[in-house]
């Protein structure tokens, strides 16, 4: 019975000792968030102070062109893909590089984060699924608003001139979910929400991908739409308006792709936007009431489009072709072959620069003319 009672009682102190590591475990846990959330609230307190359009932060994250990026939220995650055929993971706060995502045998054209999950496309013919969560990293004292963070850390963000460092080994090792393999040439465009994802492709197709299992669970024949799109062009249902005058068989075929519930939008090297329902895997136009699609175009023009008609609804001239665009209901955002980012306030009419190539003149907001430019673009 002795024997039992010290057995009992040595479980029970081993027992507690796991539970203060535990709790200690939890208590520095929470110290380091408590002091994340407040370096963010310091930085964001500092970024609050700067000029609208002010450049915060420059980072010299690739040894070559950058081809995609995309962020959680500001001052969080950011992953970033370049013809270094290599894709980097950065802690924004941190002002520092977390890792490589490594499985890709070519170079990433495609990304999106959401949360911790990070999809890539390829021009390895492949779609690779990441849990950032996973990453073996450990967020370092000294955070970008602090005036020694360059000098301290050889990780954090350089100067103009520095190269970027290698980034730390073995971080992201455990981050790989699994490959989604169906494409037969490289991946150009994808946009996922829940567990659902949609892939563009340079063999001239759209994938739709179940994220649960892993598998395609729909394939979409651009050029079978196109035949189809011409054989009715007659009808007024059938009928596409194109975005430019000449197709640029250069260019990626699938240049964009976004998707909303049942609802895809695509747009394509042959100049057309084509709206896609996805229960029933056919082209349909007047998808929903009350909305617009906004495109950018190598035709040096962004458009707004009335769902309900599928005709301009809007439109703006730039001075060159644009490569990359991002809008909410109040804002498009705009990269057009320049070093400053164009932006356009709907609600006001505003039009506008920020980045490096900005002049005081540029700086003043002017009203931007837009019917003018509508009807200039429409009479191409």
């Amino acid at each position: 019975m002795r024997k039992i009672v010290l057995d009992r009682l040595a479980g029970l102190e081993q027992e507690e000792a796991m539970l203060e590591h535990d709790i200690l475990d939890v208590e520095t846990r929470l110290e380091d968030a408590q002091e994340q959330l407040e370096d963010e609230a310091a930085l964001k307190a500092e970024v609050d102070l700067e000029e609208p359009g002010s450049m915060i932060r420059e980072i010299q994250a690739h040894g070559d062109m950058i081809t995609a990026l995309d962020f959680d939220v500001p001052f969080g995650t950011m992953v970033t893909s370049a013809l270094d055929d290599s894709v980097r993971v950065w802690d924004l706060n941190a002002g520092r590089c977390m890792g490589l995502l490594e499985g890709h045998t070519a170079s990433v054209r495609a990304l999106q984060v959401e949360d911790n999950i990070v999809a890539t496309g390829s021009m390895d013919a492949t779609i690779r699924l990441w849990d950032l969560s996973k990453a073996r990293y450990e967020v370092p004292d000294n955070r970008i608003n602090k005036k020694d963070a360059d000098e301290e850390d050889p990780l954090a963000f350089g100067d103009e001139e520095d190269q970027p460092f290698d980034p730390p080994v073995g971080t992201m090792t455990d981050c790989p979910l699994f490959t989604l393999e169906a494409h037969v040439d490289e991946v150009t465009a994808l946009h996922f929400r829940g567990d659902t994802l949609i892939s563009g492709s340079a063999d001239k197709t759209l994938r739709q991908w179940d994220l649960e299992k892993g598998r395609c669970v729909q394939t979409l024949d651009v050029m079978w739409a196109a035949a189809q799109a011409s054989a009715t062009m007659g009808s007024g249902e059938g009928a596409w308006r194109q975005t430019g005058k000449v197709a640029d068989t250069s260019a990626d075929f699938v240049g964009a792709v976004q998707v909303f519930d049942a609802a895809l939008a695509c747009g394509t090297a042959d100049g057309m936007v084509r709206l896609w329902d996805l229960r029933s895997g056919q082209v349909h136009r007047s998808l929903f009431d009350d909305m617009h699609l906004v495109t950018g175009s190598l035709d040096r023009s962004i458009r707004i489009w009335d769902l309900r008609t599928g005709a301009i609804h809007d439109a703006y001239a730039y001075d060159g072709p644009i490569t990359s665009m991002m809008f909410d209901s109040r804002r498009i955002v705009s990269a057009a072959e320049e070093d400053v980012v164009k932006v356009y306030d709907k609600t006001d009419g505003r039009h506008w620069d920020c980045g490096a190539g900005v002049t005081a003149l540029d700086e003043e907001m002017a009203l931007w003319e837009s019917g003018r430019a509508k009807s200039h673009i429409q009479g191409k």
